[in-house]
């Protein structure tokens, strides 16, 4: 069995845990909403770093009612052909607080020509105006494959721990399809439609999420090919 093999049926076994999951949640509790995410990211590099900036809207309510938007700042470290290093800092703006977010991430990326299949794992701390400190752990994985000369289609999966004072458990699941348009060596504009499912600690609150990023690459100077995903 060769390595895509495997991780195919790995692909599958955190499919059947998370329709387990959702499974559990009754009838008369199930619930949708229609969100939506649009952000714009510039990004740039020097050898082995790369630097990103992202500013990004959340509209949720049926698209209706401000969510938060937030500025994020990234820098990678592409420690080999395979691992990155991935520490970030996020600001959010909510409409009852503001919240600080330091993270760090590692990720494991396999390639093949014009293929990736990328895991992160994630640590990061939210702490707001109000004095709370929440830890979180999320480990995703993103599958990329480019299908034409300007096409590249991809797959997100994505489980989000919480642990604070009166929580510890998953309190999300995201997964979706999604297909980025390589307009020219500098601008790549990336869909994605995520289907959210939040643990409220009552029941599962149901979404769906079309994901508008625009990608502005500064300069292309990568000591290493750089992991493609996207912010949860």
């Amino acid at each position: 069995m060769n390595v895509i093999n495997i991780k195919h049926l790995l692909i599958l076994g955190f499919f059947t845990t998370v329709l387990n999951v959702f499974g559990q949640t009754s009838d008369s509790t199930r619930n949708w909403d229609n969100q939506i995410y649009i952000g714009n990211k510039v990004a740039t590099a020097v050898g082995k770093w790369r630097f990103s900036g992202e500013l990004q809207v959340r509209l949720k309510d049926d698209m209706q009612s401000l969510d938060n938007w937030f500025l994020e700042g990234v820098t990678t470290f592409l420690l080999s052909e395979n691992i990155e290093l991935v520490p970030d800092f996020r600001i959010s703006v909510k409409p009852d607080e503001i919240e600080y977010r330091p993270g760090f991430g590692v990720v494991y990326k396999f390639l093949k020509k014009n293929f990736q299949f990328v895991n992160q794992v994630k640590w990061q701390i939210d702490i707001d105006n109000h004095g709370n400190n929440d830890n979180g752990l999320r480990y995703a994985i993103f599958i990329n494959r480019k299908i034409a000369d300007k096409l590249i289609s991809n797959f997100a999966f994505g489980a989000f721990y919480r642990w604070r004072e009166n929580f510890n458990g998953f309190e999300y699941f995201r997964f979706g399809p999604g297909l980025g348009y390589v307009i020219n060596e500098q601008h790549t504009i990336n869909f994605n439609y995520l289907i959210s499912a939040k643990n409220n600690q009552v029941y599962w609150e149901w979404a769906g999420i079309p994901v508008i990023q625009l990608l502005i690459n500064i300069n292309k100077d990568y000591r290493y090919v750089p992991a493609k995903y996207i912010s949860f």
